[in-house]
């Protein structure tokens, strides 16, 4: 007997009978699935009217009447070369029978195919028949149950058994190719040898994804795409170890800017906000530091339906096959109004047919607090500080004053000299530990895939208490029915929990000074510090929380039908349902409900407080809100070849969608300890407020069509088409159309194009379209009231307005033109890419905020502001130095660079009446946008730097005279946010089974205005601890030469040209180290694949700017240890 070895799993136990059992029955359901029930094509009526003609003529006749299929050795049939038959009305029977008779050949039908040999008897015709076995096999060695072998050009054919195993007859002397189709692989074609037994490996479809462009509704031929696209596959994915999928994706293509938060820096609870090519609308956000409502976003779409950033944000990494980042025109046009921002398309692992197969991952991070760019003063040095700015100057004439600063300057001296000195900055950060985990379950037969996946990953943020903990799970059942229909259905949950840090802004421990005593001696917190001023520990340590919750659930469904002669029709539809929390507490204890009293000696630093009444103190913030969304989609392909040089491709399609959100908040105020935290002991609402509700509901169709045209795979032609409708817009202003056209030329095939030519491809593209946006809340466009319950008239309820709708509101157009070459040479070992692009933006849209006399109760106002242009160019140029396949070497090298412009041709007049505000903040620069002037301007009041004699600063007005007083009016441009030119550098190298990756950014020419010296040197309170250079580089004496001004001026700083700095960084983003086992060691324990991986992400920066990075969360380096195991 032979016998089976049983591979096994810890803790599970199946007795040898079971395992038998079981692999019959999956085989019996494998081969009742794979039946092909016998057809009576006997019964078939046959007409034959031929004359003079061969069997092979009179074969392919009976094979369009019939649907049959011929199997026969050509040289039996060699004497049957003039035939004429002529019957009416027969059967398949008597048809073969009239053909044959006379002949020394007879006929068998086995199931649709006739399998002709010659008549020599049973033991004969068993001669002539031969006997294919082999077995079929994927790419890692593991067999294949259920696949389809089948002849080609016949429809006889078998399945493979649980084994993978399978057994065919066909005639001797007959060339037999034999066809493997298979979900989820590249359908295979083998030439059988006689006399040898066959192993069959199939590759999977993902193999192919570097010729193919996965768009969201249709996939197209690379060779034929006329956009600006790039793609990336898991593996490379992989490579950088990025702790979310957002920060991934800026290391892949020159034109993906992260748009790097100097306050957020490394919060996990932030969002990265990124853009591609630039911005094309206003950004008029107060903090543009979340990508959630970021209005220059790109487009996210997830195994074809749009999702929000914290979707992607928080997927499992180890979930994704593919990403395709679209980014011009012809790219993006099908996705009409959401498409002008670029459109991020994310496609995820689909299951592999197979025996069962387990894929677990697991991720440790240590992460640890990048404080590198603070140079705060020491204990001394602080106190220097404040005795040059005269905090302990004597009082002429107030002695009693001046006994006090004196008394208040010893008393920080004695702290000094006994070696205090408080590291404030490492009082509320952690070296923090995180770890993710997934796992994966995949298997089945050619007609039933399935899939089971879950991950949990626990990230911990550099700030003690603070961390997002996600976990989710997902169902994927796939069934084909017939190799015709592919039914699809994926189900999954996803479930965040987001903390804030207890201990607040870091911003508040920078500027704690470092001569004070956090702690009694008898350890217990202080809850004051020397001044009098609240002790930022005492406070972390109430239990003051804020919290988030999130839990979705969604399912996708997805049909796709292969009607045959290049149609196809695929349909579906999603559903996501889902819940969120918040809760904000803060103690009654905290200094948040301490009232800062007037000083009794102004003279005196010292600060007195008074609690709040006792109904105001604590405070407790509740809100919750549900959503509901769901997207239908159904699209129609036609793809013909006629001749062998025209190959016709056609889309056509609708789409729907529909979001609903509703939310319910409070704020409740008054608890008399943290003991009676919860809502039911609060003593009222907060002062002036109530509970309050909002709901919002936007509907949105689309209408597509897609053309593309190749003849004789050199010149190619791409339309695209998109009529869409939204509510967000007013009742004659909801329907656009959006289109794009482009083409190319693939001058590799041409025919005067050498075999042997260094260059393996020479393609040139053009494209030119039309997106748009709607990027902005529900109901700007109607004007709304609020019911006013509280002021009843009888029985009437009055109403008040609430906004004001602009009915005028129009769809935002951006006009995009895209040129590119893309170049390989020595079978691609080298590859260049170039695009330039031009787009234009006009209407776009934003919400402005308008001056309380206009009347308007919101003060916000959502209206078409004006136009802008972005242009640019992008490069990428790739290869492989070292290429040694007989080592197992290789390195490759990548270098991008990209450069955008932008200018604004057009404003309206609200947003002139925004510029005249702005124009007069003092200390930060505004956006005061002007044209014929880029949109991410500085601008500032000139300066010539710092008086020698008074220690003020010297400005420059507008006619060129010298003046010490700061105006406004006289700002001038002086600077541009956006770099000349920014890219990345990538290496890689390989070499028997390691894998060595660095990933580098830089950017060069770009200006930034630094707050830190504008508000940490200059401008800065000395009780307060700051920048080391406020103590080294201020003016003190008459006659010095300082780069900063009087160090006893510490007043408001103006905002002026000398903190206008040009920002030029390199960073190495990330740094990884993985291996994979061989297989020999690993497979006498069970496994098939171990891979071990070691990431560092941020290690690196180098600028030419030094200012303070971080100040509300500060950044981190993080370094990983990984290791996926295959089953």
């Amino acid at each position: 007997m032979k016998k089976t070895k049983n591979r096994k799993f810890p803790g599970v136990f199946l007795p040898g009978r079971m395992m038998r059992t079981m692999k019959l029955m999956t085989l019996l359901l494998v081969l009742q699935t794979f039946q092909v029930t016998a057809k009576g094509y006997s019964q078939e009526n046959i007409t034959l009217k031929m004359k003079n003609v061969t069997f092979a003529e009179v074969v392919k006749e009976i094979e369009r009447q019939s649907k049959v299929t011929f199997l026969y050795n050509h040289d039996y049939v060699r004497e049957l070369d003039r035939l004429n038959p002529d019957y009416s009305n027969l059967n398949l029977q008597e048809v073969l029978d009239h053909i044959l008779t006379g002949t020394n050949l007879e006929y068998k039908l086995i199931d649709n195919t006739v399998v002709i040999t010659a008549k020599q008897g049973q033991d004969q015709f068993e001669q002539e028949i031969q006997t294919i076995k082999g077995k079929v096999v994927d790419v890692q060695g593991h067999t294949l149950p259920g696949v389809t072998v089948v002849i080609k050009g016949t429809n006889l054919g078998v399945a493979t058994d649980m084994d993978g195993r399978f057994s065919i007859q066909v005639p001797r002397g007959k060339a037999v190719v034999l066809v493997c189709p298979f979900v989820g692989m590249r359908k295979k074609e083998v030439n059988y040898v006689e006399g040898k037994e066959l192993t069959i490996v199939m590759e999977e479809e993902a193999a192919e994804m570097d010729e193919v462009i996965v768009t969201g509704y249709f996939q197209k031929s690379k060779e034929s795409f006329t956009g600006s696209e790039v793609t990336i596959n898991t593996e490379e994915l992989k490579k950088v170890g990025a702790l979310n999928m957002i920060q991934a994706l800026n290391a892949f293509d020159p034109s993906i800017r992260l748009n790097e938060s100097l306050t957020q820096g490394s919060n996990p609870n932030v969002i990265p906000d990124i853009t591609i090519r630039g911005e094309n609308g206003f950004d008029l956000r107060a903090n543009a530091d979340d990508a959630t409502t970021n209005p220059n976003a790109p487009l996210y779409i997830l195994d074809g339906v749009e999702v929000s950033p914290e979707r992607i944000y928080d997927m499992d990494l180890n979930r994704v096959e593919s990403t395709t980042i679209l980014k011009d025109a012809s790219a993006t046009a099908l996705y009409g109004s959401r498409g002008a921002n670029g459109v991020i398309v994310i496609t995820t692992i689909r299951p592999k047919a197979g025996q069962i197969r387990i894929n677990l991952n697991a991720n440790y991070n240590v992460s640890i607090p990048d404080l590198r760019d603070y140079n705060l003063m020491n204990a001394a040095e602080k106190l220097e500080y404040e005795r040059l700015a005269g905090l302990y100057d004597p009082i002429e004439g107030d002695l009693s004053t001046t006994y006090e600063r004196e008394a208040q300057y010893y008393e920080k001296y004695k702290n000094v000299q006994e070696g205090v000195n408080t590291d404030w900055l490492a009082q509320p950060v952690r070296n923090a530990f995180s770890h993710t985990h997934s796992l994966l379950v995949e298997g089945g037969a050619n007609n039933v895939l399935y899939s089971i996946d879950g991950f949990f990953d626990r990230n911990r943020g550099v700030m003690k208490g603070s961390g997002r903990d996600r976990y989710g799970l997902g169902f994927t059942l796939q069934y084909r029915i017939k190799d015709k229909i592919i039914i699809r259905n994926y189900a999954s949950y996803l479930n965040t929990h987001a903390y804030d840090s207890p201990y607040g802004s870091f911003s508040t421990y920078a500027a704690a000074n470092p001569y004070e005593r956090p702690w009694f001696d008898n350890g217990e917190l202080r809850p004051t510090l020397l001044n009098g001023s609240a002790n930022p520990l005492y406070d972390a340590s109430l239990p003051n929380r804020s919290l988030s919750d999130n839990e979705a659930f969604s399912d996708n469904l997805n049909i796709d039908w292969i009607a045959g002669n290049g149609w196809r029709l695929i349909g579906s539809f999603r559903i996501e349902k889902g819940n969120t929390q918040g809760e904000t507490y803060r103690s009654p204890l905290s200094s948040d409900f301490l009232i800062e009293q007037p000083p009794v000696n102004e003279y005196v630093d010292e600060v007195t407080y008074e609690q709040v009444p006792l109904e105001q103190r604590g405070e407790l913030s509740l809100s919750s809100g549900k959503y509901l969304n769901y997207t239908g989609k159904l699209t129609v392909n036609y793809n013909k070849r006629f001749g062998e040089k025209h190959l016709l491709f056609f889309g056509a399609g609708a789409e729907i969608n529909q979001n609903k959100t509703s939310t319910y908040s409070f704020t409740a105020t008054g608890f008399a300890d943290d003991r009676y935290s919860d809502p039911a002991f609060a003593i009222q609402f907060m002062k002036d407020s109530r509970p309050g509700s909002s709901e919002s509901t936007t509907r949105s169709i689309g209408l597509l069509a897609n053309v593309n045209y190749i003849f004789d795979d050199r010149f190619f032609l791409d339309l695209s088409g998109r009529y869409d409708g939204s509510s967000l817009f007013g009742v004659d202003k909801r329907w656009a159309p959006f289109w794009s056209i482009g083409g190319g030329w693939n001058i590799h095939k041409e025919h005067f194009w050498s075999s042997d030519n260094i260059l393996d491809l020479l393609k040139i593209r053009m494209s030119y379209g039309i997106t748009g946006n709607q990027e902005f809340q529900a109901y700007q466009a109607q004007t709304m009231y609020q019911y006013q319950t509280g002021r009843l008239y009888n029985t009437l309820v009055p109403a008040t307005l609430m906004g004001y709708g602009n009915e005028n509101l129009k769809w935002q157009n951006q006009y995009t033109t895209n040129v590119g070459v893309d170049l390989g040479m020595w079978k691609n070992r080298l590859s260049f890419m170039f695009n330039y692009y031009y787009k234009k933006t006009d209407g776009m849209l934003a919400k402005i905020t308008v001056a309380p006399s206009l009347g308007i109760p919101s003060n916000n106002f959502t209206s078409n502001l004006g136009e802008i242009e972005n242009k640019g160019w992008e490069i990428t140029l790739s290869g492989s130095p070292l290429r040694m396949p007989e080592a197992d070497l290789e390195w490759r090298l990548s270098f991008q660079i990209s450069q955008n412009r932008n200018k604004l041709n057009e404003i309206s007049n609200e947003l002139k009446n925004l510029n005249a505000r702005n124009n007069m903040e003092m200390e930060i620069p505004g956006n005061v946008y002007e044209e014929g002037e880029s949109m991410t301007a500085i601008k500032a009041v000139p300066s010539l730097g710092i008086d020698p004699g008074t220690g003020q600063e010297i400005y420059v007005k507008k006619d060129g005279s010298l003046t010490m007083e700061w105006d406004a009016a006289d700002k001038i441009l002086c600077g541009d946010t956006e770099p000349d030119v920014f890219g990345n550098i990538s290496t890689n190298l390989y070499w028997k089974g390691f894998n060595l990756n660095a990933v580098f950014q830089y950017s060069i020419g770009g200006d930034v205005y630094n707050q830190t010296l504008a508000s940490r040197v200059e401008g800065v309170n000395p009780s307060g601890n700051a920048d080391r250079r406020v103590l080294n580089d201020r003016w003190t004496t008459p006659g010095q030469s300082a780069l900063y001004r009087n160090i006893r001026d510490y007043g408001q700083t103006y905002v002026s040209t000398r903190f206008v700095q040009c920002d030029n960084y390199l960073d190495l983003t990330s740094l990884s180290l993985s291996y994979d086992l061989k297989k020999e060691w690993i497979q006498r324990f069970g496994l098939e694949s171990v891979r071990v991986s070691f990431y560092m992400n941020d290690l690196f920066r180098a600028s030419t700017v030094k200012q303070e990075r971080g100040t509300s969360y500060p950044f981190a380096r993080s370094f990983s240890f990984g290791l996926n195991i295959g089953i």
